[in-house]
């Protein structure tokens, strides 16, 4: 088959890879990080510990807030997008939170934020939604070294069970501590071969030293990273999906967990790598891949 040298749009991404291999129920679960970690659970992948999940305003008025760890948590909705809703906090003592960025919530506020979650208003489509609190990872000690803020995480691309591309995305103080690039954060392509970061971008373009340091964002060796493929490989197989992106934080310990699973990623990955995902799509399409 002839290869496509043109990075891959949002048109030929859904008519090409997301409609005919993603059917309408894996979509659905994926969509819905708390359907997504019972998947991961039930077959033994890593993935942050969950600690509670509301449906209903009674449940949060009821839950007793003291059972949260001192060292944090993470208040998600179960089917936001693009990082909206979810806060992440460091320390939790005598019912007051401080969050990765410094903010500080009281017991009464973080119930408000669930209550909003709840409404929709973080939701895909606005539809109403369930809260749910999570494990806080602290991330390998390699990443505070080079400047994060918040957690970074890898993003994998994965088809039929192979892994086609991948980035590091990086929060910063300006993405309030959130690995998303709409907000500030910093995405770095990777060598899919080695683990090694090539380039990166912001939202301003492309950059060559991690802002308020001088360290290069070429040559940044990514820790466990044959385990990182192999997880993700394995993780898109679980979930049903043909085509996902994987989305997984290296813990302090050097454990990778999976955060969730995305039925349509994004294409900005092709930026932070220089390459287009159509030309590694069409090389590998016809292969038949039997698993991970």
């Amino acid at each position: 088959m002839p290869v496509n040298k043109a990075p891959l749009g949002m048109n030929a991404r859904n008519y090409l890879y997301v409609y005919p291999n993603n059917t309408n129920e894996a979509k659905k679960r994926a969509d819905d990080k708390l359907e997504t970690k019972k998947i991961l659970i039930k077959n033994g992948i890593s993935t942050p510990k969950l600690y509670a999940r509301f449906e209903n305003r009674k449940q949060i008025q009821d839950f007793d807030w003291s059972t949260l760890p001192e060292t944090g948590f993470v208040i998600k909705p179960a089917r936001g997008y693009a990082g909206g809703g979810i806060i992440a906090f460091k320390s939790f003592k005598d019912g007051v939170a401080t969050s990765v960025i410094g903010e500080v919530y009281n017991l009464e506020q973080m119930q408000k934020h669930s209550f909003d979650i709840l409404d929709g208003g973080f939701s895909l489509q606005f539809l109403p939604d369930k809260c749910f609190i999570e494990e806080r990872l602290v991330p390998h000690p390699m990443f505070k070294k080079i400047g994060a803020v918040g957690i970074p995480d890898i993003r994998v691309i994965v088809f039929h069970h192979v892994p086609i591309m991948a980035m590091l995305r990086f929060p910063t103080e300006e993405s309030g501590g959130k690995a998303n690039l709409t907000l500030g954060a910093i995405c770095f392509g990777i060598d899919l071969r080695t683990g090694i970061t090539t380039s990166a971008y912001t939202k301003k373009g492309m950059i060559n030293t991690i802002p308020s340091t001088k360290v290069k964002v070429r040559g940044i060796k990514i820790p466990m990273w044959d385990e990182i493929l192999l997880m993700a490989a394995q993780t898109q197989s679980v979930s049903g999906l043909g085509y996902a992106g994987v989305d997984i934080v290296i813990d302090k310990n050097g454990m990778p967990n999976i955060l969730e699973v995305n039925a349509r990623p994004g294409l900005g990955i092709q930026n932070a790598n220089l390459d287009s995902l159509r030309t590694r799509l069409e090389r590998i399409e016809a292969i038949p891949i039997p698993s991970p």
